[in-house]
């Protein structure tokens, strides 16, 4: 029996163990590969759908400022949005104390705060209190100021309360003395970031002209 040519063998052996091991390693580059491309599709991907969302909620928000254009405009034009205007809300009241046919008013004005939370509904809304004190004839000559204020008023508004006391002073000029006394407390209310600063309010508590 003859034994087999071990040394003739051995090169091809160790030839064929190279490709094995050659086959065996570009496998797994190949593996690799196609993981690192399967990855990179996936990124590509989830930045394609998170760019498209982004398109979806622009041209969202573009419609919704094109629905709400118009009323953000009328209620700028109001003086609802931005600072305080006290000047022309004082001024609002003065002309609708002279529509009414009154004998003038005293106002005052705090400082703006924030409004509660659930009023505001996370904007930025603001109130500012406004006490007018103003002679009164009849009862219903409050109503009647009321009325001419809502028509005149640059801003939006909403009376906390008011109370009517007896008085018994004269008041030179008046057909008739007016019996009456009112006080009302007003909320002028504004959506800012910022209040105006203090010195470009007029003062405070100047009695109406």
């Amino acid at each position: 029996m003859k034994r087999p040519p071990v040394p003739a063998l051995k090169l091809p052996l160790l030839l064929l163990l190279a490709v094995l091991l050659l086959a065996i390693v570009g496998i797994a580059w190949t593996q690799a590969q196609s993981r690192q491309a399967e990855s990179a599709l996936l990124q590509q991907q989830s930045a394609l759908n998170a760019a498209r969302q982004q398109l979806d909620h622009s041209r969202q928000q573009e419609r919704l400022i094109a629905t709400h254009l118009t009323a953000y405009q009328a209620l700028v034009e109001r003086g609802f949005v931005g600072t305080e205007d006290r000047l022309a809300w004082i001024e609002a009241a003065q002309h609708a104390n002279r529509d009414a046919g009154l004998y003038g008013l005293d106002y005052r004005l705090t400082p703006r705060t924030a409004s509660p939370a659930a009023l505001a509904q996370g904007l930025p809304l603001g109130q500012t209190v406004m006490t007018l004190t103003l002679p009164l004839l009849l009862e219903t000559d409050l109503s009647r100021f009321l009325d001419a204020l809502k028509a005149r008023a640059p801003g939006v508004f909403r009376v906390q309360g008011c109370h009517l006391s007896r008085i018994n002073e004269a008041y030179s000029g008046a057909g008739r003395a007016p019996q009456l006394s009112a006080e009302c407390d007003l909320l002028w209310f504004t959506v800012a970031e910022k209040t105006a600063p203090a010195n470009a309010n007029p003062p405070d508590g100047n009695p109406a002209p």
